[in-house]
């Protein structure tokens, strides 16, 4: 009775309002707005209810001919939703010509929630729950989300173990036209699981039917599952047993029923005997499949798909894999309202089972309307360009797929989520994309690890930067930072944008200025090496054999220090493909600046003569690169499978009066394959991933000058914070050509954000290319292995690593000393960034 009388009077309310707000009258009397198309739903007086939590609710109207039906259909979803105490709608021109209509409601909301109490939880803390329930402090609150929070924390007692709980909730007046909202729990005596049997099964043991059960007896393994009895866990383990036994052939097998026996132990705890009994039935092979109905892909065509062969035992999973590739080949070419069923005939007598697959055929399904949803930052426009579909092309679900992947790699947003909708006509359909924004600007500050590429700095600084991956929403990316360490200085602008003239061309510049106190080898006496020579030798040796057996590593003694101060501004520009082997890019830029180093020449002669050349001199320092990319990684920051393929070619110093004149170039290819993905909750799932990676740079001549003018500090290294990790000691042995290599297994721990990761590296390099090829022996290569955590987020792109290292000579591995005293370990910080 209330409600109607609500609703006569919201009728009343909204005729008024209709008829007082609107400009004019179409012919026949009818009001303007009638038959016009709606482009768009606006409400006003929202405070703490977001704009896109009712984006969702009023998207399907937008386009829709307003007439009465459609008018009460949005006003009963905006009355249902109970996030408004009034709700007052009028209609608005969506121009001057009145074509099309805007919606508008003037809206009250609901009193806001000032506290939150938990009453009679005794076995779960209020952090525990305020974790399960979407409730919070100031959200609007309603009937249905306080019917949600009740379910949430009855379900997370269920987990818990309390079969017998009871949850209520109330709300009650507070201050300033605020509600408190109170949960009384009653929560029941805990149960927990004594034993689980099996009967009837013949063929698996029971411990291997105890190993794809999900709930585990009270016991030895109390450290990690309590013993709680769930009842969601009983129907999945049903399902897990029967499915281990259909993989296997048993295709009849099924749990006949489950005995449960309650009883009290010793201290007078509930406590549950759990029997799974268990009818097992023959064993199946394969019998082949046929189809029928099929006119657009032949029997082959199809065939091709099915990876079952007959005569095999049947593994139900796979036969079901074999049906979805079917479909899949249909959906993959447009074909998505097809009705295929798959009919199975099982031969009793000799075992075997054969399908039958009834194929009915409809036409291909193109796309009316591409919807995204949950964007309040992010420009529609800048989200739909990462779509390779348009509205009229006909539905293909690997570009949807790559669409997500697309979206997901920008990281813009924590999640999105792609969903096809019926259209106006059978052949059509919407694809929507709801999207969950995440962070995109940076703003840092404090010490931290520099990151610095050069294994001469000083890993600590002082760091204050800023940095939006999505400027302004237009998808581009801003950034300013200055760093400070006691030898290093920066300051750094950028700007890229990532999509120039309406196509993937990405265009940018950066501006950096630099100074660094660095050091480097002296000369020492008699016989006066130039520095180029094949055997020459610095300051701290006595011949060129003992200047290799040291690493080419002089003590501090025999370091001179300089300064180089240094100011580049840098342009660059990339173009992206999607193609059937992955995303293709390729990419070239050019970088002019100017390079001064400093020091007293009447007290030092470097060992370099690069570094001698225009001492207390500002030189030009320009180059040019190029590089070309194919990456098919499903998210590129945190990949799980997929490779990675990357060259670039850079030449440096591109007019006579430049210091250095050297080309380089860095191949790099990678490799990632998830091993395992065991799901543990319903949103989280513990794998483990497989990396491989191998590197091969060289420095190489430019054609007027032969060897390479480079400066010692730019040459290669094995850095051992990047490079074999580890291998600090290994800074000074600088050459021209690198190979290095890194296999790891990673378990993200937090998806995107933390894993534990173990490694192994081998890295070596020599001093010229010609080396690499002619005279490289086992001795040269520095291996490294052990584990540690990383961090996946942009933010906190940070490695802590404990390494181990060895080198191989004459067949014997040799174990090196490490820097934390006798455990022979290093101990190393690194940092999780590409560097291409």
């Amino acid at each position: 009775m209330r409600k109607g009388f609500a609703l006569l009077l919201i009728l009343l309310v909204v005729c008024s309002v209709f008829a007082q707000e609107v400009p004019g009258n179409l012919e026949g009397g009818a009001q303007w707005y009638q038959g016009k198309p709606i482009k768009n739903i606006v409400f006003e007086g929202l405070h703490h209810i977001k704009a896109s939590e009712l984006e969702g609710v009023m998207a399907p109207f937008i386009g829709q001919t307003f007439n009465d039906e459609v008018f009460w259909e949005i006003h009963g979803r905006v009355y249902a939703l109970e996030y408004f105490e009034t709700i007052t709608p009028s209609a608005i021109p969506a121009d001057s010509t009145g074509s099309e209509v805007i919606i508008r409601f003037r809206v009250t909301e609901r009193p806001t929630v000032s506290r939150i109490t938990f009453t009679g939880n005794s076995h779960a803390s209020r952090g525990e729950l305020m974790n399960v329930i979407s409730l919070k402090v100031n959200d609007v609150v309603n009937q249905a989300k306080l019917r949600m929070d009740e379910t949430a924390v009855l379900t997370k007692y269920l987990e818990k173990g309390y079969p017998d709980i009871k949850v209520g909730s109330q709300t009650t007046p507070g201050k300033d036209g605020t509600v408190q909202v109170s949960f009384f729990i009653t929560e029941g005596d805990k149960l927990t699981i004594d034993e689980i049997l099996f009967e009837g099964n013949n063929i698996f043991s029971t411990r291997t039917l105890r190993g794809q059960v999900s709930l585990k007896p009270k016991g030895l393994i109390t450290l990690f599952n309590d013993g709680a009895f769930q009842e969601t866990k009983l129907t999945a383990d049903i399902a897990a047993i029967t499915q281990y036994y259909r993989d296997r052939g048993y295709i009849d097998a099924e749990v006949s029923d489950v005995v449960r026996t309650p009883k009290r132990d010793a201290k007078g705890n509930n406590i549950l005997s759990i029997t799974f009994r268990i009818y097992e039935g023959r064993i199946y092979t394969f019998g082949g499949v046929t189809f029928e109905g099929n006119e657009i892909f032949t029997d082959e065509q199809l065939a091709a798909v099915i990876y079952s062969k007959t005569g095999d035992t049947v593994n139900a999973r796979r036969v079901e894999a074999d049906i979805q590739r079917v479909i899949g080949l249909y959906a993959e070419n447009g074909y998505i309202f097809n009705s295929i069923v798959p009919n199975e005939t099982r031969d009793a007598l000799d075992g075997v089972l054969r399908f039958r697959i009834s194929i009915v055929e409809r036409g291909r399904a193109h796309i009316e309307h591409i919807i995204v949803r949950g964007n309040e930052k992010t420009k529609e426009p800048v989200i739909l360009r990462e779509v390779p579909l348009e509205a009229g092309d006909v539905f293909s679900r690997t570009k949807l797929m790559d669409a997500q992947r697309n979206l997901m790699n920008l990281q813009y947003f924590s999640s999105v989520i792609p969903d096809m909708t019926p259209g106006s006509s059978e052949s059509l359909m919407d694809l929507v994309f709801t999207v969950e924004e995440a962070p995109t600007t940076d703003i840092q500050f404090g010490l931290t690890f520099s990151g610095s590429a050069d294994p001469d700095a000083f890993p600590i600084s002082g760091l204050i930067k800023w940095n939006d991956r999505n400027f302004l929403g237009y998808g581009n990316i801003v950034g300013a930072g200055v760093n400070a360490s006691p030898d290093t200085q920066s300051l750094s602008l950028e700007y890229t944008q990532r999509w120039l003239f309406g196509l993937p061309l990405s265009g940018g510049f950066d501006f950096t200025l630099r100074h660094q106190d660095r050091q480097a080898a002296m000369s020492g006496p008699a016989p006066y090496f130039n520095g180029d020579e094949d055997e020459a030798y610095p300051a701290g040796f006595h011949s060129y054999e003992e200047y290799v057996d040291n690493s080419k590593y002089p003590s501090n003694a025999y370091l001179m220090d300089y300064e180089q101060w240094g100011i580049s501004v840098g342009f660059s520009t990339g173009y992206r493909w999607l193609t059937a082997l992955g995303n293709l890019g390729v990419g070239g830029g050019v970088r002019t600046g100017m390079t001064m180093n400093t020091y007293d020449a009447d007290f030092y002669r470097p060992f370099d003569p690069t570094l001698r050349d225009k001492n207390n001199q500002w030189s030009w320092t320009n180059s040019l690169w190029t590089s070309v990319s194919l990456d098919q990684r499903d998210i590129y920051y945190d990949p799980s499978k997929g490779y990675y393929l990357f060259e670039r070619m850079g030449y440096y110093g591109l007019f006579d009066f430049e210091r250095e004149h050297y080309v380089k170039s860095d191949t790099k290819a990678e490799y990632f394959l998830t091993l395992f993905n065991l799901p543990i909750t319903d949103t989280y799932s513990f794998k483990g991933v497989f990396m491989l990676h191998t590197g091969v740079s060289f420095i190489l001549p430019q054609p007027s000058y032969n060897p390479p003018v480079i400066e010692e500090a730019n040459k290669l290294v094995v850095d051992g914070m990047f490079i074999g990790r580890g291998w600090t000691g290994e800074r000074s042995n600088r050459g021209t050509a690198l190979w290095e290599n890194t296999a790891e297994i990673r378990f993200p721990i937090v998806p995107g954000i933390l894993a534990l990761d173990g490694f192994f590296d081998a890295a070596a390099v020599k001093a010229t290319p010609e080396a690499f090829f002619n005279d490289f022996h086992m001795i040269d290569m520095r291996f490294s292995l052990g584990g540690g955590l990383r961090f996946a987020i942009p933010q906190f792109p940070f490695r802590f690593i404990l390494a181990k290292r060895f080198v191989v000579e004459d067949g014997q591995v040799v174990w090196q000393k490490g820097n934390m005293g006798d455990s022979g370990l290093d101990f190393v910080i690194s940092f999780a960034l590409s560097s291409y």
